[in-house]
């Protein structure tokens, strides 16, 4: 389950129909309702429809082919109008392709033309904030209002394995913190006092860059959504201006939801 705050920017008010564009037909049908931030639903369809993406493979099935065929599903669902298109994390499990959402969100980025492509999620245990922010915000330098942030604090895969990538340094329990971070890091802003803003550390490309360069700033951070099975996430973005649907962690900046 994904939740998310504020509604992406849209030049649509919520509930109204796409503009129609002769060169796109699928915009052009009446029958479109969109919202804002579910996307567009179709025709008899109860809501939009997006896709969770593993990347199955299996016995007689190589990771190559598997790969090959989440290329072609992203072409498809893009083609026919689709909403979102996300990738799951997990790893150590020969079932599952999809060890690197990052990796496979930038080659689908080359493949597709309008659907949003997400994680869903980046499990934060698992990575360092700053390294999230940079691949995520690289991805949404590569497709402009096109990327989704999806975080959780699963393993995504057994305790094992979990171990090795985590080196024991982490914990499911850190995880509020570490969503602060990554927050801080997406906004470009620590509070004063804080080691990173006084050590001059942020993401990059974020919208320090765009300030060191002397530029306006042009870096506009991706959605983030908090995956949860449980009351987890509610519980966590008590600290948050956010309400339970855009669940956040004490000490995030405030509007940081829906930019």
């Amino acid at each position: 389950m994904a939740t998310n705050s504020k509604p992406p920017r849209t030049s649509n008010p919520r509930g109204a129909a796409p503009q129609a564009s002769p060169e796109d037909p699928l915009h052009s049908r009446e029958d479109l309702v969109n919202d804002a931030i579910l996307g567009t639903r179709r025709g008899t369809a109860p809501a939009a429809i997006p896709i969770l993406d593993f990347a199955m493979a299996g016995r007689g099935v190589t990771a190559r082919e598997a790969l090959a065929g989440s290329i072609e599903l992203a072409r498809l669902v893009d083609r026919r109008g689709f909403t979102r298109y996300w990738v799951a994390e997990h790893h150590a499990m020969p079932g599952v392709t999809t060890s690197s959402p990052a990796m496979l969100l930038a080659r689908l980025v080359g493949e597709t033309h309008r659907i949003r492509l997400g994680a869903g999620g980046m499990m934060l245990p698992n990575f360092p904030p700053l390294v999230v922010a940079e691949q995520f915000g690289l991805l949404a330098s590569f497709a402009p209002g096109r990327i989704d942030l999806g975080v959780g604090r699963a393993p995504g895969t057994d305790m094992a394995t979990a171990a090795a990538l985590r080196r024991g340094q982490v914990s499911p329990e850190d995880f509020p913190a570490q969503l602060g971070e990554l927050l801080h890091f997406l906004e470009g802003h620590f509070p004063d006092g804080h080691p990173y803003k006084d050590g001059g550390v942020h993401a990059v490309p974020g919208p320090v860059q765009d300030q060191e360069n002397g530029i306006p700033r042009s870096f506009a951070r991706p959605p983030v959504w908090l995956l949860g099975s449980s009351d987890y996430s509610g519980r966590a973005g008590r600290g948050c201006a956010a309400p339970r649907r855009a669940s956040g962690c004490r000490g995030a900046p405030r509007g940081q939801w829906g930019r």
